[in-house]
């Protein structure tokens, strides 16, 4: 019996291959709603993310950074900015793909529906290099 994926999936591997292969800002992976990582930005080689499941040398939870935030009160979770870190392909590689079977083992959303955390992200970056700055300046007065 041959197993296919559902038709209503919006997941296929074919997105997942296009995902790995050319990374882009607001690139969502996850693994049936358990958070992997948020990629916020792409320079070359040099993607930026807001990772759940581990450090650029580390790939589980047991590690930072983990930019997940877990709010027991509300039954929600959501990102800490202040840790995202640099990571290349080959760590996404590393991080989305069974490493004994072809495959993936998380999928990606693409599209519009992460812009507004990256966006966040950035305005909390902005503001933090303002207050480094203003604090310089009165350093300096």
């Amino acid at each position: 019996m041959k197993i296919t994926e559902p038709k209503w999936s919006p997941y296929s591997k074919e997105l997942n291959q296009e995902a790995l292969d050319n990374p882009q800002v607001g690139d969502y992976w996850h693994e049936r709603f358990s958070p992997y990582f948020l990629v916020v930005a792409v320079k070359g080689e040099k993607i930026t993310v807001l990772s759940c499941v581990g450090g650029p040398n580390s790939f589980n939870r047991k590690h930072e950074l983990n930019a997940r935030i877990n709010n027991l009160l509300a039954d929600s979770w959501s990102f800490d900015y202040s840790k995202h870190m640099v990571v290349d392909k080959e760590w996404i590689k590393k991080m989305v793909t069974y490493s004994s079977i072809p495959g993936f083992v998380a999928d990606v959303v693409r599209g519009t529906k992460m812009i507004d955390i990256v966006e966040e992200w950035r305005q909390f970056h902005r503001e933090r290099l303002q207050q480094e700055l203003a604090e310089l300046v009165g350093i300096e007065e």
